[in-house]
């Protein structure tokens, strides 16, 4: 069995669907510290010359005690903002029609809660690609641990025997430790992939937003996985 995990974020990069595409089980670790500054709550969509940062605003009082799945919003406005820029930007887009709509359903929720945006967006995503890993959230896996060992205990709930890492997991996570535990972690190492946009020089490094409006959805699994490792080529 192998899992990943990842903290929920508003319009994921490729890299983010690339380890959910690895996995048996993807965590949703909506249970961990708010990071400010991260790209929990924003993303950017293509706009010359480094693209535009698209952010929900949040409520950062005392953000720093307070779990993902607590951060509440501070305005409605820019959902509005969003949409708009959104469109301005994509409307001339061949999937637009197909994608626009997933996006104003997440964001025309009624809720305080950024981790319910974040989550419809994500889902809804993920049921358009038709991507069937199954999607657990650490707040129900009721964690007690925290850093390496937080790891340990979600893969043994999960019954898993592998668990994927972010590139940046070789910088914390002990090998041996994780082997002692039974545990074979797998370092992601994703090369982002060149696809069709708006024109002039590729800009790496969007939202999944950007891809999802200029390519169908087989076209979009192909595109994330080109050039990367694939779930079958991982020996269990």
């Amino acid at each position: 069995m192998i899992i990943s995990a990842h903290q929920p974020a508003y319009n994921p990069w490729l890299g983010y669907f690339h380890k959910l595409l690895l996995s048996d089980v993807f965590v949703i670790m909506d249970d961990v510290q708010f990071e400010k500054n991260s790209f929990i709550n924003r993303n950017k969509i293509f706009q010359k010359p480094e693209g535009l940062m698209l952010t929900i605003p949040c409520n950062m009082k005392n953000y720093a005690d307070k779990s993902i799945k607590e951060i509440e919003i501070s305005n409605d406005i820019w959902k509005k903002k969003h949409l708009r820029s959104l469109s301005q930007t994509y409307s001339k887009s061949p999937y637009f029609d197909k994608v626009f709509p997933i996006v104003e359903k997440a964001l025309n929720l009624d809720s305080k809660l950024l981790i319910d945006y974040l989550n419809q967006l994500f889902l809804d995503i993920v049921s358009y690609l038709e991507i069937d890993t199954k999607i657990v959230f650490a707040s129900d896996l009721d964690i007690k641990s925290k850093k390496l060992d937080y790891v340990i205990e979600l893969t043994k709930k999960l019954n898993g025997k592998v668990f994927v890492f972010g590139q940046l997991g070789k910088d914390y996570a002990d090998v041996k430790y994780l082997k002692d535990n039974n545990i074979i972690p797998l370092f992601q190492d994703y090369q982002h992939p060149e696809y069709e946009q708006k024109g002039g020089a590729f800009m790496p490094y969007l939202g999944v937003l950007d891809l999802l409006f200029f390519q169908d959805k087989l076209s979009v699994i192909k595109i994330i996985l080109s050039g990367n490792l694939t779930k079958n080529e991982i020996d269990v």
